[in-house]
C-alpha cells in the first residue's frame, strides 16, 4: 500500500511538471506574439522630428595622417661612389638653385685619384704599342677603367633634375663617406606616406582616390591616389600599422618636404541614393528599422542599408524618395506609455541609448 501511494505521487509530480513547462512556453509565446503585433502597431511620436528622405552622395573612407614628402629626393654623400672620403674643393651650386641632371655638384681634391689615372691609361697605351698579349692590354684596360672611376668619384653630380634644398658642408671641409653632402629634391611630384590600422589596411587598395589637406592650407583639399600598400608590418607601441603611400595628384608652388597632412582614403563610394542619418536607424533582431510617418503616425519598417560614412546610410530597399521618417530613432514611443515604453530607448545596434541623439543636419 505504501509503495502503491509512493507511485501515485511520483505520477502527479510527473504531470505538475509536465504542465508547468507547456504553460510557461503558452505564456512566453503569447508575449512574443504579442510584442511582434506591437511593433507592426502605427504608434503616434513627435512629428517635429520628421525628414523627408532625399538623394545624395555617400563616401566611405579610412582617415590617417602623415608628413608630405617628395616623390624624389636624396642626401648625396660620397657612400655610393667607393670613395674614403676626403677635402671638399669647389662647390658649384647655391641652395635654392635647379640643377639637370648629371650637373656638377661638388668637386673633391683627386690629385691622387688623377695621377693614378694618368699612370693607368700611360701604361695601356704602352701595351697597345709595344704589342704585348691581348690578356696583358685587357688587364692594363681594367686598371685604367678603375683609375677612370676613383677620379670621377671625386666629383658628385646630380642623380636627377631638381632643386637644390640644403648644403651641408663648405668649401675646405673633410667629409667621411656617409657625411651628408647635399640635399636634393624634385619638386614635381609630391606624396604622403600614412600608417593604417591591420584592420582598416584590408580595406584600402592600390588606385582609390584619397584626399589631403595640409595643416598650413586648413580648408584646401587637394586630390591624391594610393600608389603603395606596403607588404610588411610595423609595431610601435603594442600598435600594427601598415604603411600606404599616397602621391598628390598635383603640386601647389607652396608645398613643403615635411608639411603635416590628414588624408581619407575613400574605399567605396555612392552617387545620387537615397540616404538617411543614421540616428534614423535601428535594429530589431536580424532587421534593420527605420520610423516611417504616415498621417499622424509612425509605422516601424525594416530597409535595407547600403554604405555609410558614419554620418548619413545608404537605403537599399524600404524607402521612396519623399518618404518621412523620424530622424532621432529615441523618439518611436513617445506620447505612448505602457509596454510601448521599452521601445523607447532604442540605439543603433539594439543597444539603449542613455538619452535623446541629436538631429543630423
Amino acid at each position: 500500500m505504501r509503495k502503491k501511494r509512493q507511485f501515485l505521487g511520483i505520477i502527479i509530480i510527473l504531470i505538475l511538471g509536465i504542465g508547468g513547462i507547456l504553460g510557461f512556453n503558452y505564456w512566453k509565446s503569447t508575449l512574443k506574439s504579442a510584442a511582434q503585433a506591437e511593433n507592426q502597431i502605427p504608434l503616434t511620436a513627435d512629428l517635429a522630428g520628421a525628414v523627408e528622405v532625399q538623394r545624395g552622395n555617400l563616401k566611405k573612407t579610412v582617415s590617417a595622417s602623415g608628413f608630405l614628402q617628395p616623390v624624389n629626393y636624396a642626401n648625396l654623400n660620397l657612400r655610393s661612389s667607393g670613395t674614403g672620403g676626403g677635402i671638399i674643393e669647389e662647390i658649384l651650386v647655391d641652395e635654392g638653385e635647379v640643377v639637370e641632371e648629371g650637373q656638377k655638384l661638388v668637386s673633391l681634391e683627386d690629385k691622387e685619384e688623377r695621377l693614378n689615372y694618368l699612370q693607368a691609361k700611360n701604361a695601356y697605351e704602352l701595351s697597345k704599342i709595344d704589342g704585348s698579349p691581348s690578356l696583358l692590354q685587357e688587364e692594363k684596360k681594367l686598371a685604367l677603367d678603375l683609375a677612370q672611376e676613383k677620379l670621377e668619384a671625386k666629383t658628385i653630380l646630380a642623380p636627377f633634375s631638381g632643386k637644390i634644398i640644403n648644403i651641408y658642408v663648405e668649401e675646405g671641409d673633410y667629409v667621411e663617406p656617409t657625411d651628408s653632402i647635399i640635399y636634393l629634391i624634385d619638386e614635381t611630384a609630391y606624396e604622403v606616406e600614412v600608417s593604417i590600422s591591420e584592420v582598416n589596411c584590408l580595406l584600402v587598395e592600390v588606385g582609390q582616390p584619397a584626399e589631403v589637406e595640409l595643416d598650413v592650407a586648413e580648408g584646401e583639399i587637394f586630390s591624391g591616389k594610393v600608389t603603395e600598400v606596403a607588404d610588411y608590418t610595423v609595431a610601435e607601441s603594442n600598435v600594427v600599422t601598415v604603411p600606404v603611400t599616397i602621391q598628390m595628384d598635383e603640386v601647389a608652388k607652396f608645398f613643403r618636404p615635411g608639411f603635416s597632412a590628414s588624408v581619407d582614403i575613400i574605399v567605396n563610394s555612392a552617387e545620387n541614393v537615397l540616404r538617411v542619418p543614421v540616428t534614423a536607424l535601428a535594429t530589431q533582431g536580424d532587421s534593420t528599422i527605420v520610423l516611417k510617418v504616415e498621417g499622424d503616425k509612425v509605422v516601424p519598417t525594416p530597409v535595407k542599408a547600403g554604405i555609410s560614412d558614419g554620418y548619413y546610410q545608404e537605403v537599399i530597399e524600404g524607402l521612396q524618395e519623399g518618404d518621412k521618417i523620424i530622424v532621432n530613432n529615441y523618439q518611436m514611443n513617445l506620447g505612448n506609455s505602457g509596454s510601448n515604453q521599452r521601445n523607447s530607448n532604442w540605439g543603433m545596434g539594439g543597444r539603449p541609448t542613455p538619452g535623446p541623439m541629436p538631429m543630423m543636419r
